[in-house]
């Protein structure tokens, strides 16, 4: 992994210690008996609400709510899904939970606050997990890896989907897509020789991919820092450490990314990453070594390092803001089941 420091982005340098922030993490919280398989995705409908979906057992997405203080009971929706489910806010009051069905077609929902709608299908043949992310207010975009290694995407208005179109590269990750609160999506995938190629949804348009360089394990995480349409994506490396590459929100060339940082740790999947407030991260992710959740805070100039929270888990974190400053991280655990702390 690249760990040159580009000069546009010193801010973000690991070299800038803060005061240790495990005393600000709450304990951790079941989420219930229901066990699932993989990575939970969790997004936010309101300040303290979130939701959060997740392959089940039995090849079905479930559904679970979170309060700010207490979830709710998982529940299975009708369908028949063999990937892990991507979740996002649409902007409008509305969470997006979307999922590779078993015969390759995008099957999607929509929860309103209250209830969720029924399952349905756009036909596709992905061949990854999809990652959505919303575009503007009410809109989403959802892409996955194609059976022939391209990149498949469409574009839900709020009331129907676009015609499935394809990005011609060869992948050899599913991507990861973000906002970028500036009237843009973001997305990362990783390609030939595990290098990071980065392109940008605007105006109702690709842009043509980057190279931002990297030599990349597993998939990217992709998040927007909310602010000035700057967008943070990572990667664990295959030293098990995990890397970041920022986008500063400029016009759109390799130099207007940072170049991977080292924020070192040593972790068994990527962090999951959001910003509790604009210009700000939180970031969890669980130690290949003793299987606990850690967190890294960067507070705008200088991040804590990984501090070990506690807990158990495996995979990756999803972690969302509330709204309060604060953000949840749920963690699949060594039994499946789902736990989540609140913090920092």
């Amino acid at each position: 992994m690249n760990r040159t420091l580009s000069c546009l982005l010193l801010f973000l340098a690991f070299s800038v210690s803060l005061p240790c922030a495990s005393a600000s993490w709450g304990g951790f919280a079941s989420t219930g008996t229901a066990t699932g398989i993989g990575n939970p995705s969790c997004a936010q409908i309101s300040t303290g609400h979130v939701v959060c979906a997740m392959l089940s057992d039995v090849s079905t997405m479930m559904v679970n709510e979170f309060n700010g203080s207490t979830w709710g009971a998982w529940k299975s929706l009708v369908s028949t899904i063999n990937s892990q489910p991507t979740c996002t806010s649409n902007g409008a009051g509305e969470v997006l939970c979307a999922a590779t069905a078993s015969n390759g077609n995008l099957q999607w929902t929509i929860f309103n606050g209250t209830t969720w709608s029924a399952p349905a299908k756009v036909v596709a043949a992905l061949y990854s997990a999809p990652s959505c992310a919303q575009y503007t207010g009410g809109q989403v975009l959802c892409m996955a890896r194609n059976i022939t290694g391209g990149l498949s995407w469409t574009l839900y208005n709020g009331t129907v989907w676009s015609a499935l179109k394809t990005l011609k590269i060869a992948a050899i990750s599913a991507p990861s897509c973000t906002t970028d609160n500036n009237n843009g999506i973001i997305c990362s995938v990783f390609a030939a020789t595990s290098v990071t190629l980065v392109t940008r949804f605007s105006a109702g348009a690709f842009t043509s991919f980057l190279n931002v360089g990297g030599e990349a394990g597993g998939e990217p995480d992709c998040v927007s820092m909310d602010s000035a349409g700057k967008v943070a994506c990572f990667a664990k490396a295959y030293s098990s450490g995990v890397y970041i590459n920022v986008f500063n929100g400029g016009a759109w060339t390799v130099g207007d990314w940072s170049k991977y940082i080292g924020l070192g740790g040593a972790v068994n999947d990527n962090a999951g990453c959001t910003s509790q407030t604009p210009g700000e991260l939180v970031c969890g992710a669980i130690g290949v070594l003793d299987n606990a959740f850690y967190a890294n805070v960067y507070n705008g100039s200088g991040w804590t390092g990984w501090t070990r929270i506690g807990g158990s888990g495996i995979g990756s974190p999803s972690c969302v803001a509330l709204g309060t400053g604060k953000v949840v991280c749920a963690l699949t655990g060594p039994n499946n089941k789902v736990t989540s702390v609140v913090g920092p």
